[in-house]
């Protein structure tokens, strides 16, 4: 009996301890979903801070940086919403400040490095630096802004003068350039050589240039001189230097008809690699099967400008 007691005390006590465990698990399950919704709450909170900001920092950089859609200055922003491009824009202005018969051209490094090319016409001699300086600095004026650097080419198409960020803010002041600076601008001119000319040294017989080069084809290579002829259209060989390059079945080779001042010749029509003064093009040339006589017609310019100067027996060529 005594026993039986003692066992339901021990059930009582068992029951109780079980009770309140359970009471306190219950009141701790309340308790987590309360704190996790008060903890996403406050991520919520933080997160639509943080998006508030980068709206205002975006609408902040968008207020200050819109202008460049259609130009910083008023300049910029008409001329732009005639959908044209920077580089237009500067050729344009160029184009009206240098005097009669000059050139430019405008080349782009690192998406934003502009470079103004300025050439004098072949039968001119070297420009003054008043007459430079004189000419450039309307281009400035409007366009320092993205011009980084102006280089001028003589009559043969090779640097001189390169002016760099320093001597066009110096010539937009209307300040005179150093002795220093002047050194400068010419020891940089003479080593800014990307956009030179190629200079082919000929050989003049009875007024006409005869022109070194390189014929390149399957079966070898063979140096010769051709006739420069500005008035034919393509390239024209001797069938024994086409024979010593490749294997071409004259033939079974398409043809082509010539007007020459002997008369009507047909010509069959290959493929060569044709090297003058290091420039390298591979082109059609018709064979000449008359005679030994070779020529580079205007086939092989393709792509290029070049400077005919009679007086130094020399080509200038270099790409557009």
């Amino acid at each position: 009996m005594k026993r039986t007691r003692i066992l339901i005390v021990l059930l009582a006590v068992a029951l109780s301890a079980w009770a309140v465990e359970a009471l306190y698990f219950v009141h701790q399950n309340k308790q987590v979903p309360v704190s996790i919704m008060s903890q996403e709450a406050k991520v919520r909170n933080r997160i639509e801070m943080e998006n508030r900001e980068k709206l205002r920092d975006l609408e902040r950089e968008y207020e200050n940086k819109k202008h460049l859609a259609t130009g910083k200055t008023v300049f910029d922003r008409i001329f732009n919403t005639q959908n044209q491009t920077i580089i237009e824009l500067i050729k344009r202005i160029s184009r009206e400040a240098l005097p009669d018969g000059w050139a430019c051209d405008i080349k782009v490094e690192e998406f934003t490095h502009f470079i103004l090319l300025i050439y004098l016409p072949h039968n001119s001699q070297s420009a003054t630096l008043d007459q430079i300086t004189a000419s450039i600095r309307p281009i400035i004026e409007y366009c320092s802004w993205c011009l980084s650097d102006v280089a001028l080419f003589d009559r043969k198409h090779k640097s001189y003068l390169f002016f760099d960020k320093t001597m066009l803010d110096q010539i937009q002041s209307g300040r005179s350039l150093s002795s220093d600076m002047l050194q400068l601008a010419g020891t940089q001119g003479t080593s800014f050589t990307r956009f030179n000319s190629v200079t082919v040294e000929c050989e003049k017989l009875e007024s006409h240039l005869w022109l070194p080069l390189e014929i390149i084809g399957s079966n070898g290579i063979v140096g010769c001189r051709a006739l420069l002829d500005t008035g034919a259209s393509i390239t024209m060989l001797s069938s024994e230097i086409i024979t010593k390059t490749g294997w071409d079945n004259f033939q079974s080779a398409p043809r082509r008809t010539f007007s020459t001042v002997n008369g009507t010749i047909s010509c069959p029509i290959v493929k060569r690699e044709v090297n003058v003064g290091g420039i390298r093009r591979s082109i059609e040339v018709a064979v000449n099967q008359q005679d030994s006589l070779s020529l580079i017609g205007m086939n092989f310019f393709d792509g290029m400008d070049y400077i005919v100067d009679f007086g130094s027996s020399a080509v200038f060529m270099w790409e557009k």
